[in-house]
């Protein structure tokens, strides 16, 4: 949905660009901050085309949340205007999160990263996932969502099967009632498609899947000529019910080369991983490796200067490393470690923890915090400890847990 979201943003505002009509009232409105805000208004054509020129590729976290402030759906999305591409990356909402203080099984999700530290606090969470830097949020409430859907006129999909589900105990109750096959969802139903999950067999993933579907649905409804005349009421229904960071300008800016360009690529991918339970929770566990692969594909010009990618080779030479199986799970220690090799990384010592098992990774900085960043960093683990010592043999101690399966 935050996918959708960024999408519906861009092309509005693109179209009421071009058409010279609803872009006061998108001024008017929009949820941004008014100090950052630019005059746009006395910006000539040729500064307007320098701008168009300059366009920056940013990640932009979209957050798509229920009335309790809970983050139902999340999506890192990029536009590579040079590429002319789209990237977006989903983030399953039940992805294992530990953080130090909350111990609580729901606590280790990253959607409680939302719930309890909000936006700033989500946007931490995926950067230390993905390893990555975040510029700018969009958040979108289910109820925008439904006026925004009703507004186009509905969006048509094939339901694959019939959805059926009731959460009493959700706030509001959540019903959900879809027939299958082929039909236009308005804003009601298409809230149901899209949060829907339970009859999918790989859960959260299969709901993604189905998020990316509506979404090309969606892409598809909008740039039908049927569309422009309601541009105006488009314009007011997101400024009412969207909260974002970037600035009217940054949104014109991007629409503007988004309609310019009609960008011919979308790359929608998943989180890597696998479902499964911890006790009686259920979480999605991340493929740390494949991880590492997917950003670099979609988000190659904007890894952060701290990941692995942009690390020199020699510096990390320099850095001593211990890799220890704390999970019991055969090979797993020679399998992060050649992560490291391949990184540069001198890995002194592939081993077991004896006694202990442990269900989340953790990485000690022995001689230096700066250089267990780097290693926490190539790994993607967010746990990263002091644990100084002047007789220490390494640099660096990691530790993998049940979390690196």
């Amino acid at each position: 949905m935050k996918r959708i979201l960024k999408i519906i943003i861009l092309i509005i505002i693109g179209i009421v660009l071009s058409l010279g009509v609803g872009t006061y009232i998108f001024y008017k409105n929009i949820h941004v901050p008014a100090s950052n805000e630019k005059n746009t208004s006395t910006v000539s054509r040729n500064e307007s085309q320098n701008k168009e020129q300059a366009i920056e590729r940013k990640n932009i976290l979209f957050v798509g949340s229920d009335e309790n402030n809970l983050s139902d759906t999340i999506f890192v999305i990029n536009y590579d205007a040079v590429n002319k591409k789209i990237n977006i990356l989903s983030i399953p909402r039940d992805t294992y999160y530990p953080r130090p203080g909350f111990n609580a099984p729901e606590e280790k999700k990253i959607n409680a990263a939302f719930s309890e530290g909000k936006i700033e606090g989500l946007e931490k969470a995926v950067e230390d996932l993905l390893g990555i830097k975040i510029d700018n949020y969009v958040i979108l409430n289910y109820e925008g969502f439904k006026k925004i859907i009703d507004t186009i006129g509905g969006v048509e999909i094939d339901v694959p099967f019939n959805m059926k589900y009731d959460d009493n105990s959700a706030n509001p109750p959540l019903h959900i009632d879809l027939k299958k096959g082929r039909q236009v969802l308005d804003g009601e139903k298409a809230i149901q498609f899209v949060r829907y999950r339970h009859g999918y067999v790989d859960g959260d993933l299969g709901r993604i899947k189905a998020q990316h579907q509506f979404l090309e649905a969606f892409l598809k409804k909008m740039l039908q000529p049927s569309i422009l005349p309601k541009v105006p009421s488009l314009a007011i229904t997101v400024s009412q019910y969207l909260k974002t960071d970037l600035t009217a300008s940054e949104i014109t800016q991007y629409a503007y080369q988004f309609i310019k360009d009609k960008p011919s690529t979308i790359n929608a991918m998943a989180l890597p991983g696998e479902g499964r339970y911890e006790g009686n929770t259920s979480y999605f566990f991340v493929d740390n490796i494949k991880v590492q692969e997917i950003v670099k594909e979609l988000f190659s010009d904007e890894v952060s200067t701290s990941n692995t990618s942009t690390t020199s080779f020699a510096e990390n030479k320099n850095i001593k490393v211990e890799v220890l199986n704390g999970a019991g799970i055969p090979g797993l220690a020679t399998k992060y470690a050649e992560v490291l090799k391949n990184e540069g990384f001198d890995v002194v010592k592939i081993g077991n923890v004896i006694g202990m098992t442990f269900t989340s990774s953790h990485v000690y900085a022995r001689t230096d915090e700066e250089r267990a960043e780097k290693v926490a960093k190539t790994l993607f683990i967010t746990n990263v400890e002091n644990d100084i010592s002047p007789d220490a043999n390494v640099d660096v101690t990691v530790i993998l847990g049940k979390d690196k399966e």
